[in-house]
């Protein structure tokens, strides 16, 4: 266990890099096409996509993380009115259907690129070949589902209720 939470450790740091790197160049390169274009009346062509790209990035490769830190969207009125075992087994169930879903969706963007690969697709600006860009979904969806597995693991040992891997819902460690 303890070299998997080593792993998970550096697969945390290297997708805060990603993100931080990522939201950096999106804004450096946006800001830069908005001053080309107000200064010298023409924008930089490859602006646009490159800062759409930096976008499908940050957001996929954020959902484990997101998910680490207990920081997803999720609806909290009736989990938080809940009793403590209400709110373990709803933890549970969520963990293990999200767990359930971000394997499928990673399995059909998956079978999405293959598609896209096949085509030969480039994007219209860099030529890029569009699945390069697209390896990310099936890596977020996969380390997102990787997170929510570990949180159902940890929901069932533990008497804590954890939201994330590093995240325990506050006021409710008291198991009575």
């Amino acid at each position: 266990m303890n070299k998997l939470r080593k792993i998970d450790d550096f697969v945390s740091m290297l997708t805060e890099w990603i993100l931080s790197v990522g939201v950096i160049l999106m804004a450096v390169v946006l800001v830069s096409n908005i001053v080309a274009r107000k200064v010298f009346s023409a924008s930089i062509p490859a602006a646009d996509e490159i800062g759409s790209i930096l976008i499908v990035i940050v957001t996929f490769s954020g959902i484990g993380y997101a998910a680490r830190k207990g920081r997803h969207i999720r609806m909290t009125a009736l989990f938080d009115a809940a009793p403590y075992k209400v709110k373990k087994g709803l933890l549970i169930f969520t963990s293990a259907l999200t767990c359930i879903t971000y394997l499928y969706v990673c399995f059909i963007s998956y079978e999405y690129i293959a598609h896209t690969k096949m085509l030969g697709r480039v994007t219209s600006a860099l030529e890029i070949p569009a699945w390069i860009i697209l390896v990310v979904v099936p890596i977020g969806f996969g380390l997102g589902a990787i997170q929510y597995f570990m949180n159902l693991i940890m929901n069932i040992r533990e008497p804590y209720l954890y939201i994330g891997t590093e995240k325990a819902v506050e006021g409710a460690h008291d198991v009575n």
